[in-house]
C-alpha cells in the first residue's frame, strides 16, 4: 500500500490514503514512491505513460442484502484471524496482532487466553508505543488432525539477529525482523504449562512492513504461507523510508524472484523433510519442486502484501487478496505456478515507476503470462482490502457462495466497509443498524458452521482494548408471501427454550394480517445461541412472536426494516399469528 504516512510521537499515527492494521506498506515523509516494473525487458511493451486518476470508474453500490453485525466479544487489541479447532464447536478461536490467541465462548461470549506468544515478538510500534505497525501476530492455522496430534501453526514477527532460513540482506546491512513459523503441540489440559515448538522455517524482513502473514491448510492437507514482497514502498532498493534508504528488494524486486520466498504463497508439507533446513517437505507437486532456478516451496508469486486468503470450503478454490499500493485492490484465484504480476502490475493495469515520486497506473499493455484479479477496486472505495471467506453456512441463504471480504478505512479515519461478491461484481453489505461498521476492519473469521465474523478496533493500532469480534446475522424476512426467520426462541416454561428455523405464510385477505406456521425446524441445541438474544423470540406461555428485525422488500426491491409484534390466534387448526405492532427502524 504504500501510502503517505505522516508520523506523530505520542498517542496514534495519522496514514494519509492507507492506513490498515497488518496490511498497509508505508510511505514516509508525505512522499509516494513509486515502484519499478522493470524485470526482463522483453515483458515490457513502450507506453505513454499517462496515468489513470480514476482507473475504476463505476462506484460500489449496496446490495439489497441486509444483515446486522452481533456483537460477540470485546476487549482484546487488534484482532486479525478467525478460525475454530478440529472438534471444537462450542469455541472461536481469534488471533490479536499484541501475541493472544483468544479462545472465545460462542454459547456465552465470553474470552480466554489460549496462547501467548507476546514474547516472541519485535517491540510493536514503529515510533514507539501506541504508534502504527504492520508487525506481530499475524495468522495461525490448526492442523486438520488437530484431535488427534494437537499440532498448531504460528506465524509471528521476531527480532532479527539468529541467521534466517531466507534471506535478501547484503552482507553488512541488518533485517529489521523475521517472519517465523512456528508449530506448536498443545497441552489443552494445562495452557499455563509453556508449550513445546519448533521453528519450521524463518525469513528475514527487509523493511517493518508487507509481512502479509495467512496460513491456511489445503484441502490436500498441505500448509500454505502468505508473504509480502518485504516492505518499504516500490518492491525495489535505494528511495528513502524512514530515514533510510530501502534495502533487500535489489533492482528488479522481490515479487518477480522466484529465487527468495518474499512476494509469494508458500505450500510446504509440515511433516516432511526434505527442505535445506530438515524442518518441513516440499511436495512433489509443487510447481518449482524440480527447478534449478527457484525455490521449490513457492506455489504461486508476483503479490505485493497479500494480508488474506482462504479456501472455499464447497468448491476447493483458493481467494486470495492483495493490497495495493496507489490505486488498486484486488482478489485473485490462485493457481499452481500463476505469477499474479506484482510489480510489474497493479490490479490488471500496468504499473510504471516514477523515479522517486509518486508511482501510477496505466491503461498500456504489458507482455507477459501473468494472471490478472478476479475482482478489484480503486482507492475512491477504499484504501487497503482484507480478504475474507466464501459464505458456505446455512442462517444467511442469500448469501451462499458468495465471496465475502471488506476494507481496512475507506478514509483512513476507521470508516471501514463490507463487501460481498458472486464473482461478477462488488456490493456493499447494506448493515441494518448503521451504515457502515464504524470501525478499522482488520480482519475475518469463519465458525465451524461456515458462519461469518468480522474483527477490527476503533484505533487501527496495535495497542489498547477495542479490539471487537461481531458475527454477520441474518433479519428476519418477508417477501409479500412467507415471512423466513432463521432462528427463533420458542419458550416454553421459566426453564426450557428451544431454538428453530421457522416460516410463516400470509394468510390471503386477512386484515388485521395473520400469518399461519408452514414450517419448523429445531436447530441443534448449540447452534447460534448468541444471536438468539436480540432475534425472534416466541412466547408460547403469553402467545407473542417478537421480531426485532425483519426485512421487507418492495415489488422495486427495496428493503425496509421492521420491529413487529405478532399475538397467536387461538382455536386455529395450525400455528396462527396476528399482526398486532409495526415500528419502522430504517
Amino acid at each position: 500500500m504504500s501510502k503517505c504516512l505522516s508520523a506523530q510521537r505520542g498517542v496514534s499515527i495519522m496514514i494519509r490514503s492507507t492506513l490498515s492494521l497488518l496490511l498497509l506498506a508505508i510511505g514516509m515523509y508525505s512522499m509516494e514512491i513509486s515502484a519499478n516494473p522493470v524485470n526482463i525487458s522483453k515483458d515490457l511493451a513502450i507506453t505513454t505513460e499517462e496515468t489513470l486518476t480514476d482507473p475504476i470508474p463505476e462506484p460500489i453500490l449496496k446490495g439489497h442484502l441486509r444483515l446486522r453485525l452481533k456483537l460477540i466479544a470485546q476487549g482484546l487489541t487488534a484482532p486479525n484471524w478467525a478460525m475454530p479447532a478440529p472438534g471444537d464447536t462450542d469455541h472461536l478461536y481469534v488471533g490479536d496482532q499484541n501475541g493472544k490467541l483468544w479462545k472465545i465462548n460462542l454459547l456465552d461470549g465470553s474470552k480466554e487466553s489460549f496462547l501467548d506468544l507476546s514474547q516472541l515478538l519485535v517491540p510493536l510500534g514503529v515510533f514507539g508505543e501506541n504508534s502504527f505497525d504492520e508487525r506481530g501476530f499475524l495468522g495461525f492455522a490448526f492442523h486438520p488432525q488437530y484431535v488427534e496430534n494437537s499440532l498448531l501453526y504460528t506465524y509471528t514477527s521476531e527480532p532479527a539477529g539468529e541467521k534466517s532460513d531466507f534471506s535478501t540482506i547484503s552482507s553488512g546491512s541488518n533485517p529489521n525482523h523475521r517472519s517465523v513459523i512456528r508449530e506448536w503441540r498443545i497441552n489443552s489440559a494445562n495452557l499455563a504449562k509453556d508449550m513445546p515448538n519448533r521453528v519450521l522455517l524463518s525469513i528475514d524482513q527487509p523493511q517493518f512492513n508487507h509481512n502479509a502473514g495467512a496460513l491456511n491448510f489445503g484441502p490436500d492437507g498441505m500448509l500454505y504461507i502468505a508473504l509480502g514482497d518485504g516492505g518499504g514502498a516500490d518492491d525495489r532498493d535505494g528511495q528513502p523510508f524512514i530515514g533510510e534508504p530501502i534495502i533487500g528488494h535489489g533492482t528488479h524486486g522481490n515479487g518477480q524472484d522466484l529465487t527468495n520466498p518474499l512476494g509469494s504463497l508458500l505450500r510446504i508439507d509440515p511433516s516432511g523433510t526434505n527442505s535445506i533446513n530438515g524442518q518441513y517437505g516440499i511436495p512433489n507437486d509443487n510447481p518449482f519442486s524440480n527447478s534449478n532456478n527457484a525455490l521449490g516451496e513457492i506455489y504461486a508469486y508476483g503479490f505485493r502484501n497479500p494480508f488474506r486468503f482462504s479456501f472455499d470450503s464447497v468448491s476447493g478454490s483458493l481467494l486470495l487478496a492483495d493490497v495495493g499500493q496507489n490505486a488498486i485492490e484486488e482478489v485473485n484465484i490462485v493457481k499452481s505456478g500463476g505469477n499474479y504480476g506484482w510489480g510489474l502490475k497493479e490490479g490488471r493495469f500496468r504499473f510504471e515507476p516514477n523515479g522517486n515520486g509518486p508511482g501510477f497506473i496505466t491503461n498500456d499493455s504489458i507482455i507477459g503470462d501473468f494472471i490478472d484479479p478476479i475482482l478489484e477496486y480503486d482507492h475512491d472505495e477504499g484504501t487497503a482490502i482484507v480478504g475474507g471467506f466464501v459464505y458456505q453456512g446455512k442462517m444467511i441463504p442469500e448469501l451462499k457462495g458468495h465471496y465475502v471480504f471488506g476494507d481496512v478505512a475507506k478514509t483512513s479515519n476507521g470508516d471501514g466497509r463490507l463487501f460481498y461478491s458472486d464473482g461478477s461484481k462488488i456490493q456493499e453489505l447494506d448493515l441494518t443498524q448503521q451504515s457502515q461498521p464504524g470501525f478499522w476492519v482488520l480482519g475475518f473469521g469463519q465458525d465451524n458452521n461456515g458462519e461469518l465474523y468480522v474483527l477490527g478496533n476503533s484505533t487501527g493500532l496495535p495497542f489498547g482494548s477495542t479490539g471487537v469480534v461481531y458475527k454477520i446475522v441474518p433479519n428476519s424476512h418477508f417477501d409479500g408471501t412467507e415471512v423466513e426467520i432463521p432462528a427463533v426462541k420458542v419458550i416454553t416454561s421459566i426453564d426450557k427454550a428451544e431454538t428453530y428455523h421457522a416460516r410463516l405464510r400470509l394468510i390471503p385477505d386477512s386484515q388485521p394480517l395473520r400469518f399461519e406456521l408452514i414450517h419448523a425446524e429445531k436447530l441443534p441445541d448449540r447452534s447460534d445461541r448468541i444471536i438468539d438474544t436480540d432475534n425472534a423470540i416466541f412466547n408460547s406461555t403469553m402467545g407473542t412472536l417478537n421480531l426485532p428485525f425483519i426485512n421487507i422488500v418492495s415489488q422495486g426491491s427495496e428493503v425496509a426494516t421492521y420491529q413487529v409484534q405478532l399475538r397467536q390466534v387461538s382455536d386455529q387448526p395450525t400455528l396462527t399469528f396476528e399482526l398486532t405492532q409495526s415500528v419502522l427502524i430504517r
